[in-house]
């Protein structure tokens, strides 16, 4: 294998698009064990699935409360290059009317003769995993080995969306602020700032650009002004970026509890992303008594 080649390869990542209707049992522990859905082709037998995990969380009143959260896994293959692979791996779920319904994003090396893995591609998911209609990946790579490598390789396609906002509600007295919209995030570090999203807990987000290390981030970073002090709502942000083509291309969630002050969260981004001036952005902002999310 030529080094000029994979010198290519490194300089010129590979993107591989994946979007399947999925159907999940209603009982979430038959959901455990990862269930395939896509040989890749880094690897033999390299395969990307989804799975159920059990995990369990805080809520704004300190009470423990468990949730089963849907996330990706890539497994069955090795690296038996000499060079590192890298992937950039973003997932999102979604529900039977294309509602987003969690995402995440995660930057991962995979060394020589290391087994290829995807840690952390969950997000917290407080509602039914029967709700799950559709997935979404987006897996940018590039150290691999490959004799013919290709720019772009799009396994199944979903009909971008249309502008919209709405609420939406669901029991107990939880609500989102959803919407859907055209998004140029500027050449600045400020790339969007809301007006509040939530009625109690009046939650602002903002976006910004963020570099560490050499890697850049997307953070959202949120503020709240509550009607109230008793820090008695909760409230869950769950946002994914999509390209001109309506390509999955980032993904994250912020939680916010009342008793916990501002929160930011920290996700990995390609920074050609952000050097786009036409991007979509799909945001669902829920709020919701302590203890429901």
């Amino acid at each position: 294998m030529s080094p000029n080649l994979i010198l290519a390869k490194q300089i010129d990542p590979v993107a591989y698009y994946l979007d399947l209707p999925i159907h999940p049992p209603y009982d979430a522990r038959d959901a455990f064990d990862a269930i395939p859905m896509q040989l890749l082709p880094f690897a033999e037998g390299l395969t990307v699935g989804w799975k159920v995990s059990p995990m369990q969380f805080v809520d704004g009143l300190g009470r423990d409360l468990k949730f089963d959260c849907p996330n990706i896994v890539i497994t069955g293959g090795q690296n038996l290059g000499g060079t590192p692979v890298v992937l950039y791996v973003v997932a999102a779920f979604f529900d039977s009317n294309n509602r987003l319904l969690s995402s995440q994003t995660c930057e991962h090396i995979i060394q020589p003769w290391e087994s290829y893995d995807v840690p952390g591609l969950w997000s917290r998911f407080p509602f039914p995993i029967a709700e799950i209609a559709r997935v979404s990946v987006g897996i940018t790579a590039y150290g691999w080995e490959d004799p013919s490598p290709k720019e772009a390789m799009v396994l199944s396609k979903q009909k971008r969306k249309n502008e919209t906002k709405f609420e939406w509600k669901r029991e107990g007295g939880v609500v989102g602020s959803y919407s859907f919209q055209k998004w140029n995030p500027g050449k600045g570090d400020l790339l969007l700032a809301t007006e509040p999203l939530t009625k109690e807990n009046r939650v602002r987000i903002r976006l910004e650009r963020r570099q560490s290390e050499g890697l850049t981030y997307l953070a959202l970073v949120q503020s709240q002004s509550p009607r109230q002090s008793t820090k008695a709502f909760d409230h869950l942000i769950q946002y994914a970026v999509y390209d001109r083509e309506g390509q999955l291309c980032h993904g994250g969630s912020c939680m916010g509890m009342g008793n916990h002050g501002d929160l930011v969260s920290l996700a990995p981004i390609l920074p050609e992303i952000l050097d786009s001036d036409s991007l979509y952005l799909e945001l669902v902002v829920w709020e919701g008594p302590s203890g429901l999310l």
